[in-house]
């Protein structure tokens, strides 16, 4: 079912000493890269020297290509207590990957503790009132939910009212803020906003361990939920970035879509369309999972030409199908919706306004950085392996196609370790494949990824 990339070296030429010295020669040379990387983004936008660091990080000086904020702090009172439980939390991962417990008891702890791990975490800056401060900010979703009121009324009205939301929802479909307001039902306030937020951002491990397995079996998928759950771009933007949500429903829909083409299933294959509907309805970051599957479906055009055929038909129709019964029943119009969020979109300060040609390489950057380091590593191995044998229609080469598209389309110009987080999920896998090649251990990757989620929370601000 999965087609793989083979591995480049052979068992006879690669002694299990030779592979695991490439792993540690390819991460420290990732690392060295990503933080010089860093460390001249954050010099130039202080213009080498003119802006002293006495001048606060905040909101300007952030550290191209990363959405950072330099800005060293003493720990809050609660760090002691937020640093042994996030310490604890990182140990538990790797004693559940070690484990012998049933999936559905690993998923479940995997969830568990990436809820204990992101909260620990933002409580090291403040306690928890650092997990609904990326909430508190005026351009976001829980600062609109008061105009929401009868969601059918909404809907119809939304291209009309798009200008009068905070900055966020007027550049995202109109679930993202339908959602927002169903939270607020259920517990009112930037609190249950907040951990709202963090509780659906945790169910990315269904995807993740889905993903993995249909890849790369039962090892691939305890080897993905470990990651997943100490990756510091999970960590730290599960708590609190409405993304963590749009990547629960992102990749589900390439979970399920990617299922009903490989394993010929219209059951998958309508999961598929409605679950890149919902996505679509919460991001347009959904269209670049197109990408994704247009890569995939042409590797087995050839060969099942009616198959796929059918697949893409009945995968788009669905779509089509939810957005017209949508718009039939509540007068919800997505063209007239994506107008009037490009009319925003340029308005607006922030990324329509940066040059484009510098985050063709900065938005991967910055999104393999913050995957972490040891991830991106293997991630840059994979790549160059899908060149070196030019096997351009298999899964990893779909995840670079797609990682490729989403920092091309001009839309996201920085700020993608939260905007990208949909991606990691897939990316996982390629990472993982690799990693094994490279006979790595988790306990190792595991070690560097906490030291990163860690340095970087007290290192930095990171506004999300």
């Amino acid at each position: 079912m999965a087609e793989h990339v083979s591995t480049p070296t052979t068992a006879a030429s690669a002694t299990p000493e030779r592979q695991t010295r490439a792993f540690w020669q390819a991460t420290a040379a990732t690392g060295v890269a990503v933080v010089a990387v860093g460390v001249f983004g954050t010099l130039a936008h202080r213009g080498f020297g003119r802006v002293p660091f006495a001048v606060p990080a905040w909101p300007w000086y952030h550290s191209d290509p990363f959405y950072l904020f330099w800005d060293p702090r003493w720990p809050s009172r609660w760090a002691l207590v937020a640093l042994a439980v996030a310490l604890a939390a990182a140990a538990l991962v790797v004693a559940l990957f070690r484990s012998e417990a049933r999936i559905g008891v690993r998923m479940a702890a995997s969830a568990g503790l990436l809820l204990v791990l992101a909260l620990a975490v933002a409580a090291l800056d403040g306690g928890p009132a650092a997990w609904r401060a990326p909430l508190a900010f005026t351009g976001e979703y829980p600062h609109g939910v008061g105009q929401v009121g009868d969601i059918p009324s909404f809907l119809r009205q939304f291209p009309q009212r798009l200008p009068s939301l905070p900055s966020h929802a007027s550049g995202h479909p109109a679930g993202a803020m339908v959602l927002y307001a169903l939270l607020g039902r259920v517990w009112a306030g930037l609190d249950g906003a907040a951990l709202g937020t963090v509780a659906i951002g945790c169910l990315g491990v269904l995807p993740v361990a889905g993903l993995a397995h249909d890849e790369l079996g039962e090892e691939g998928r305890r080897w993905a939920l470990a990651l997943w759950v100490l990756s510091p771009m999970t960590v730290l933007y599960t708590a609190t970035s409405a993304d963590a949500v749009f990547a629960v429903a992102l990749a589900g829909a390439a979970l399920a879509a990617h299922r009903g083409l490989v394993r010929r299933s219209w059951a998958w294959t309508l999961a598929g369309g409605a679950l890149l509907w919902v996505g679509s309805m919460l991001t347009y970051a959904a269209a670049l999972l197109l990408v994704f599957l247009l890569v995939r479906a042409a590797g087995r055009l050839r060969s099942e030409p009616g198959w796929v055929l059918g697949w893409a038909a009945a995968t788009a129709g669905t779509v089509v199908g939810l957005a017209g019964l949508l718009w039939l029943v509540t007068g919800y119009d997505p063209v007239a919706a994506v107008r009037a969020t490009h009319a925003a979109y340029q308005a607006a300060p922030g990324s329509a306004g940066r040059p484009y040609l510098p985050w063709l390489v900065g938005d991967p950057i910055a999104f393999g950085g913050m995957l972490g380091i040891p991830l991106f590593a293997a991630l840059l191995a994979a790549a160059a392996a899908v060149v070196r044998q030019r096997v351009w229609t298999g899964f990893d080469a779909a995840v670079l196609a797609c990682l490729l598209a989403a920092s091309s389309w001009g839309f996201s110009r920085g700020e993608v370790e939260r905007i990208f987080l949909f991606l990691a999920p897939l990316a996982l896998v390629p990472v993982v494949r690799q990693l094994l090649r490279w006979r790595a251990r988790l306990p190792a990757v595991a070690a560097m990824l906490v030291a990163q989620f860690l340095a970087v929370e007290l290192l930095f601000y990171t506004r999300w």
